[in-house]
């Protein structure tokens, strides 16, 4: 989507990109994340159904696309049959079975393999769980172990088995059998403990780590059931477009995946899961959301952009080496600071500033975001992801505006005019005159290279060498739409870079020189 007209100076020409390694400090401020991993079949076709009732029907069945290991996508089917007497498995059901796949990661860890069966109190998941030591919840649990043994799982290439790596086609259970505490186990002796054996595809799947990672302290704090539903999924979403951290989904494919009732008018649909969407921008789990029309009109879709909550590889290796420290310079802390102020991941941030050069004005970049943001937002066209337009900018070196006075800038000016503090006040001067002399320079640049275009090189030429660049710019970003003024302007200051660096130009030195000697 655009994000305002390109300016056509030449801020970042010439900037070297090599910078010298320096003392790095620890940034203590990290706080370490209870990160927990759950076996990903169960949610990848909506085993677990958002309701806060139990669901009395005789099945669900969940169309979706796969990829095999050829790269191909095909058709796939899952078909959940309940217990008649039990329903379908709910989000309460899936916050028992988040917790319990808390308590088979420690035992992983533990063990460093998951066997059969796996023995665990009631006592223990309650506690996960933050649940009262009530007898109502030990029922729970108890007929939570008798659902997931009973629910049965047709899959038409859904289930996959991670050892093997194929998809399978048959009828599963969740858990093969359990025996719940108080029962009388195969010896005669009665269970002091609950005792569930995975079904073969679940072991396979968490002993191979084909699991989901899920911040699970965040995924607590959830009260809604569509909430609760969409956190796998979200995971499984921002993941495949980690680049970009956005997913967008068709409304009535969400629907058929969760088993809500699909409407047709779009203040019900934002009814039906604003309240969600919004408890997940609360929690983290998504920065923004919006409900658009799909590009044929014939259906709406939701639009996601992933919040902090997200778990990426950069948390994972985090929770698992809690004592390793994160590295930081001052002048990094404080661009990590800005950006995460505006939204940006940490991760993220932290892995962009590991490119910018030392002298790239990042702050002054993201100062001039604001102002960019806030214009936008009285236009007909605002930036509707602006922690993805705060990376853009740093990504691409944005050169910011000579005619914008940033924060910087300002500072030094005032300090310039401060007489109490004279060497402070020469300091700043100086640096304030050699923000000046670049400005000159560039703006020498733009002039010599303008001129050598207008009488050395053909029109045609130029307009070819144009289209080149912004055909490059496009292959480069293609999830930017560029309005063509923008792209055009954008190509023009690379094709200025490029003639600057063929001519025998002096350089900034050469150039602040030569201007000193003409005063004398």
């Amino acid at each position: 989507m655009p994000y305002g007209t390109m300016p056509t100076d030449l801020n970042s020409m010439r900037q070297p990109r090599s910078r010298h390694q320096q003392l790095l400090l620890p940034n203590p401020s990290a706080a370490p994340r209870t990160i927990v991993r759950v076996e990903k079949n169960l949610n990848t076709f909506g085993f677990f159904t958002p309701s806060s009732k139990r669901l009395r029907t005789l099945s669900k069945t969940v169309t979706l696309q796969v990829r095999t290991d050829d790269g191909q996508r095909v058709q796939a089917k899952a078909t959940i049959y309940p217990a008649a007497e039990l329903g379908l498995p709910t989000t309460a059901d899936q916050d028992k079975y988040f917790a319990f796949q808390k308590i088979i990661e420690q035992i992983r860890k533990r063990d460093g393999l998951v066997v059969n069966p796996v023995r665990f109190s009631s006592a223990a998941m309650i506690e996960t769980l933050r649940m009262t030591d009530g007898g109502r919840n030990y029922r729970e649990i108890w007929e939570w172990l008798r659902r997931m043994t009973l629910t049965g799982v047709e899959s038409e290439g859904v289930v996959y088995f991670a050892g093997r790596k194929k998809y399978a086609r048959d009828v599963f259970h969740v858990f093969q059998r359990s025996v719940a505490m108080g029962e009388v186990l195969e010896d005669g002796a009665i269970a002091e403990e609950n005792y569930v054996w995975l079904s073969e595809w679940q072991l396979e799947n968490v002993n191979n780590r084909h699991t989901l990672p899920i911040d699970y302290d965040v995924y607590r704090t959830l009260q809604l059931h569509i909430a609760k539903a969409l956190v796998p999924l979200l995971q499984i979403w921002f993941y495949a477009s980690r680049r970009e951290q956005c997913a967008e989904r068709k409304y009535s494919d969400l629907c058929l995946l969760l088993g809500l009732q699909c409407f047709k008018a779009l203040s019900r649909i934002k009814q039906q899961f604003g309240p969600s969407l919004d408890d997940l921008k609360e929690k983290g789990f998504l920065w923004s959301w919006d409900v658009t029309k799909t590009t044929d009109e014939s259906d709406y879709k939701l639009c996601l952009w992933a919040g902090s909550a997200f778990v990426s590889a950069a948390d994972i290796r985090a929770a698992e080496n809690p004592e390793r420290a994160i590295l930081l310079t001052a002048r990094q802390g404080e661009v990590l600071r800005a950006l995460v102020e505006r939204g940006v991941r940490e991760d993220r941030a932290r892995q962009l500033l590991i490119d910018l050069p030392e002298e790239q004005p990042a702050l002054d970049q993201i100062e001039w975001g604001d102002m960019e943001v806030k214009r936008k937002e009285r236009t007909r066209e605002p930036i509707q992801n602006p922690p993805g337009f705060y990376v853009y900018l740093l990504t691409c070196n944005y050169p910011v505006p000579a005619s914008f006075e940033t924060t910087h800038k300002r500072m030094l000016r005032e300090q310039a005019q401060q007489r109490d503090m004279e060497t402070r006040a020469r300091e700043a001067q100086q640096e304030l005159e050699t923000y000046e002399q670049r400005e000159r320079y560039e703006a020498f640049l733009i002039a010599e290279t303008d001129s050598h275009m207008k009488n050395k090189m053909a029109q045609s030429a130029i307009d070819q060498r144009v289209r080149d660049h912004m055909a490059r710019i496009q292959e480069g970003a293609p999830q930017y739409r560029w309005p063509e003024p923008t792209l055009r302007g954008f190509a023009l200051r690379k094709l200025r870079e490029e003639v600057a660096t063929e001519l025998d130009l002096p350089s900034f030195e050469e150039f602040t020189r030569r201007k000193v000697e003409t005063l004398f």
